[in-house]
């Protein structure tokens, strides 16, 4: 066990709520001694825990902290937390390896529950943004769409003329929506963290041109905070994989082919129409909304450019915007 650290003012705690922690080497014949309390929750083998059990098989270590409780009188060593972390060690068939255990006496089985609830009760649940901060440091294109785009962020999103307009997570889920032919909040079916980690270079690249252009088209004036939406950013984003990164117009594929500063003054165009803006207010990422709001989307495309240029003016008609 390691040293006791002295804290002014600290006193010993009472004997039936002490613990002691240990970094120790587990072996498959230990933790098939340690036993499960009536309290603990079912065990689910998941692909986390898949994930786990490949981990230790590669560094030997079991990471966190697993809980055990002792009763007076019981030679037992009941599993409080880490029920799910030991069942991965099992699954790994490792002989040993290295854990952090921290063994806590108990009165009752009662106040062993209690100490299970606390551990697994979180003060403040976790937001995908909480866990996208986190994972900045790992993941590459999170840290490349931050330093390319300052506007984008994990809090304080719209709160202040310096904060930024667009959440991180939000803006994963909008761009994984528009990649498919009908965009849509649950499209991927992946986790935010999940998107940022199957962007490839070349989404990525495509992904933080966009997002320059519709920040020099809208800024970040609160009057146009609704452009940042959901509805319209996936929308926006659905059309500039098709009209200015996908050039290829053989078949079907017969609308007009855009620039980006072209682009970016059809992103102007909606900033400028007040309706539109009004309208945006509740709208939402879903089959009610999505073919009005595309429509008016692209309404105001034409008209711009229309204006701008002698092209021939054909938009995308995708099955689900005439619902």
């Amino acid at each position: 066990m390691g040293s006791v650290i002295s804290i002014n003012g600290a006193k010993e705690a009472p004997k039936s709520e002490q613990s002691r922690m240990e970094t120790i080497i587990v072996t498959q014949l230990m933790v098939a001694a340690w036993k499960i309390p009536p309290f603990q929750r079912p065990l689910r083998i998941n692909e986390k825990v898949r994930a786990v059990t490949e981990q230790i098989k590669t560094s030997e270590t079991v990471e966190g902290v697993i809980t055990l409780g002792k009763l007076r009188n019981d030679p037992s060593h009941y599993i409080v937390d880490g029920q799910h972390r030991i069942e991965a060690f099992k699954l790994s068939e490792t002989p040993e390896a290295f854990a952090d255990v921290r063994v806590v006496s108990f009165t009752s089985m009662a106040d062993m529950a209690d100490e299970f609830v606390r551990l697994n009760s979180s003060l403040a649940k976790m937001r995908p943004d909480d866990i996208l901060r986190g994972m900045e440091a790992s993941i590459a294109s999170l840290k490349a769409i931050r330093k390319s785009c300052e506007f984008v962020g994990y809090d304080q999103v719209r709160r202040g003329k310096s904060s930024p307009v667009l959440s991180m997570s939000a803006l994963l889920r909008c761009w994984g929506a528009a990649s498919y032919e009908t965009p849509a909040g649950s499209s991927s079916g992946l986790s935010a963290a999940g998107l940022a980690q199957a962007l490839d270079q070349t989404s990525l690249q495509n992904l933080i041109a966009f997002l320059s252009v519709a920040h020099a088209a809208w800024g970040r004036d609160p009057e146009y905070h609704r452009l940042w939406g959901n509805l319209n950013l996936a929308l926006c984003m659905w059309l500039w994989n098709r009209l200015v990164i996908d050039r290829d117009r053989i078949g079907n594929k017969r609308y007009v082919v855009l620039t980006i500063p072209e682009f970016k003054q059809c992103l102007m165009s909606l900033s400028a129409n007040g309706d539109y803006l009004d309208w945006l207010q509740g709208r939402n990422l879903n089959d009610r909304d999505r073919s009005p709001c595309y429509s008016r989307i692209k309404g105001s495309f034409s008209r711009r450019i229309s204006g701008d240029t002698t092209k021939k003016i054909s938009l995308p008609s995708p099955a689900w915007a005439s619902k």
